[in-house]
């Protein structure tokens, strides 16, 4: 939205400078913005930074984290045809069959993680109104720590976007631990741990890696694809300044719209086939890292679906990225991408609220002067 609207107001001015340059005898007129006007169109852009941050963290990064770890627990449900008959003793199994007639049934809970309703609803229940941003100073401080580390380690590397790339992956293994800080605080109870506490230990650190680093290359290797699927197609004039498509005919505008489908269509096929399932099985794996006196604040199988020992039961408790995304079956897949789809329909919900209170408010600021900046910047220069 920041982007968009500085863009229409560059071009309006832009357009309004060279009227007034080109049409001295007609100018429009002072053109003066009062002190209030800033100040409330700076107020709504930071309301609407914080409302976006906010959904974004919420439901795409905390509800969304606990949807990848969530699995439903399975209760068993025992029927017989005498209803008033005592359960059978382990004497009795022993013998031989049971006579009664017996009818088993496989009942799975609802996931919490199915609605958003009931999710905000289960972690106000264990931890208060402001759990809905559990970690967030924790996300903060990593996102921190890994900009102050990127930039130093861009200083150190010739600047081109290969190099830059393998930089970036460097950061996201070194902080590896921090980030898995972030996902167990996400995922676990309430704890009366200090921050340091709660950071896995260094021995950690070998299993955390490797699914960082490749995590970090899905996400370089698709980046750096779409950059060089742009510059093949020429788009990057008009994704710098989208006012040039107004100098093209209708044949090459159409071209132009034709390869910026194409590069969407590539990047939601990457999404979906590489970053989401690194992402997931990098999650899964720092969460089978939760220490054993931690509790999840949902249900949470950690022997994932049997193929893992957990620790406390004599087994290694880890889990690799292959074993961690085979385990999430397909009805998890879907919450997820349920999650995903809804925290886009909010994101562009929010987007057309606030585009329509900011016309609002710059026609309040401009008055009649704003028509006259419209056609100005519609007509473009000439």
């Amino acid at each position: 939205m920041a982007s968009l609207t500085h863009h229409l107001v560059r071009r309006g001015l832009d357009a309004f400078q060279q009227h007034r340059d080109s049409n001295p005898e007609q100018p429009l007129g002072p053109f003066t913005v009062p002190t209030w006007g800033f100040a409330l169109v700076g107020l709504t852009a930071v309301l609407y930074f914080v409302a976006s941050l906010a959904i974004r963290y919420t439901y795409g990064a905390l509800i969304g984290t606990l949807a990848m770890i969530e699995d439903p627990a399975t209760t068993t449900i025992i029927r017989t045809s005498e209803p008033d008959a005592p359960l059978p003793s382990a004497t009795d199994r022993e013998k031989g069959p049971l006579l009664l007639e017996q009818e088993v049934l496989l009942v799975k809970a609802q996931p919490i993680t199915a609605s958003f309703r009931t999710a905000i609803a289960h972690l106000r229940s264990r931890g208060g109104f402001w759990s809905r941003f559990r970690g967030a100073p924790v996300l903060a401080a990593y996102y921190l720590a890994y900009h102050l580390l990127c930039s130093a380690l861009f200083s150190l590397v010739p600047q081109t976007l290969g190099y830059r790339a393998l930089a970036t992956v460097g950061a996201s293994t070194l902080l590896c631990r921090l980030n898995a800080t972030w996902t167990h605080i996400a995922i676990s109870s309430p704890s009366a741990k200090r921050f340091l506490q709660q950071i896995p230990p260094r021995s950690s650190f070998r299993q955390l890696a490797g699914p960082t680093f490749i995590n970090a290359v899905a996400k370089q290797a698709v980046l750096l694809g779409l950059v060089q699927l742009v510059a093949v197609f020429g788009l990057q004039p008009y994704a710098a300044d989208p006012s040039l498509l107004g100098y093209l005919n209708d044949a090459e505008r159409r071209t132009v719209w034709l390869h910026a489908l194409v590069v969407l269509a590539t990047a939601t096929l990457a999404g979906v086939l590489v970053l989401i399932p690194s992402h997931v099985a990098l999650r899964r794996v720092q969460a089978s890292l939760l220490p054993e006196e931690d509790e999840a604040v949902v249900s949470f199988d950690r022997t994932f679906n049997g193929k893992v020992v957990p620790a406390i039961l004599g087994g290694s408790g880890r889990v690799g990225m292959a074993q961690a995304w085979r385990s999430f079956d397909w009805n998890a897949r879907m919450r997820l991408a349920t999650v995903y789809a809804k925290v886009a329909g909010m994101q562009g919900a929010l987007f057309v609220l606030f585009t329509f209170v900011l016309a609002g408010e710059v026609r309040l600021i401009l008055g009649d002067q704003l028509d006259k900046v419209v056609m100005a910047a519609t007509r473009g220069p000439r």
